[in-house]
């Protein structure tokens, strides 16, 4: 139960990322199963299948002229901490819902215009198989 339901600009814009995300993917052939799937404190944006894929979806959404430097794409936003997360809950929901399909770690990235607050789906860029149990969990070099 969410005690506080408070909608902050940043909020609002992810909930608008999410369902533009959801959106793309019906329209590529993926049938949604989960969204906002949450296990263990991590959760997991969408939970997506295709006749052969069972995809685990992180969605990353940005304002188009509010880049940050430090962060060329939003999918570098995804470091290994937030990956070994939603490996984890990917982890917990197989275990109750077993599948023999391929399994499979994507980030969709969507990319949004502002005007007089509201949101406009600029572009979306669908990163498949971004990320496994071996880069969630590799040492980083020195």
């Amino acid at each position: 139960m969410k005690i506080l339901n408070i909608k902050t600009p940043k909020a609002l814009l992810g909930k608008y990322g999410e369902k533009m995300a959801r959106r793309y993917l019906r329209r590529h052939g993926y049938r949604i199963i989960k969204k906002n799937f949450v296990a263990e404190s991590n959760e997991i944006d969408i939970i997506a299948e295709n006749r052969e894929t069972l995809a685990f979806v992180e969605v990353k959404t940005r304002t188009i002229g509010h880049e940050n430097p430090n962060e060329p794409r939003p999918a570098s936003s995804v470091d290994q901490k937030k990956q070994r997360g939603i490996i984890k809950a990917a982890t917990f929901y197989t275990a109750y819902n077993p599948t023999p399909k391929k399994k499979r770690f994507d980030i969709v990235e969507v990319y949004v215009n502002q005007k007089n607050g509201k949101y406009y789906l600029a572009e979306i860029k669908h990163l498949i198989n971004t990320f496994n149990l071996n880069t969630a969990y590799e040492r980083p070099r020195k």
